[in-house]
């Protein structure tokens, strides 16, 4: 009779996780739990301890957070942000490649196609948490938006920061959550179907001493449908 050993310690197979979060931490610098990218001891300590202000919010769907905040409103296709209902974000994760123009290879005809990962987001413990968790297990959220923001404006009777990027991100659904392995921040990713980029550029010589102005030409919107397998500029 012959005896088999499995060696279950054999690094080179691939995990659960690898298989469920492809694409996402896979330069191996930080293999944080679930796949996050994220170097959370350093979060922990900007955030938290007053080091660092966050320039980005985020706002959900039909999900409520309590919090609001005086900022210009910004309108986009589909998506309106205007301080109501939102949250900062401490750091966001997301990617976006190809195979087909592999530059490290003469020949650039190569099959494929581009691919996005899943977008990675920490946040401030918030009652959101539960129902992102909620969400985790009960279906897809319309829309997630992800907007950076600056003070550009001057001489103005009220000084808000800005919207200079949108990221629309439609049909999403929570892959992760992470609400206890990190104190006061929690982390959750999720995956898309559609994203709308929407980019403000700012002229820093504006006149009459009136701040940055955005340029006539400096809005552009590049949507990508991947359930259609469609992108387009406008």
């Amino acid at each position: 009779m012959k005896l088999y050993r499995f060696d279950f310690q054999n690094r080179n197979m691939p995990t659960a996780t690898n298989l469920r979060h492809h694409m996402v931490g896979l330069d191996a610098t930080i293999p944080g739990i679930g796949g996050c990218p994220f170097n959370m001891d350093k979060l922990q300590e900007s955030y938290v301890e007053g080091m660092g202000t966050p320039n980005r919010i985020i706002k959900f769907t039909s999900l409520d957070t309590g919090i609001n905040m005086s900022v210009e409103k910004f309108e986009s296709s589909g998506c309106e942000i205007d301080g109501n209902n939102i949250l900062d974000v401490v750091a966001c994760s997301g990617f976006f490649e190809s195979h087909t123009l592999n530059f490290g290879v003469s020949n650039l005809q190569k099959l494929g196609a581009a691919k996005s990962s899943d977008v990675w987001v920490a946040i401030p413990q918030n009652i959101v948490v539960p129902q992102l968790v909620q969400m985790l297990h009960c279906g897809a959220l319309k829309t997630i938006a992800i907007a950076q923001l600056a003070y550009i404006a001057q001489n103005t009777p009220e000084n808000k920061p800005t919207v200079i990027q949108l990221l629309d991100f439609e049909d999403c659904f929570i892959k992760f959550v992470d609400p206890i392995s990190y104190g006061r921040l929690a982390v959750f990713a999720f995956s898309f179907g559609k994203l709308v980029i929407t980019q403000i550029d700012i002229n820093p010589n504006a006149e009459n001493n009136n701040g940055n102005q955005q340029t006539t030409t400096g809005r552009r919107v590049y949507e990508i449908n991947y359930n259609d397998a469609l992108g387009k500029i406008s």
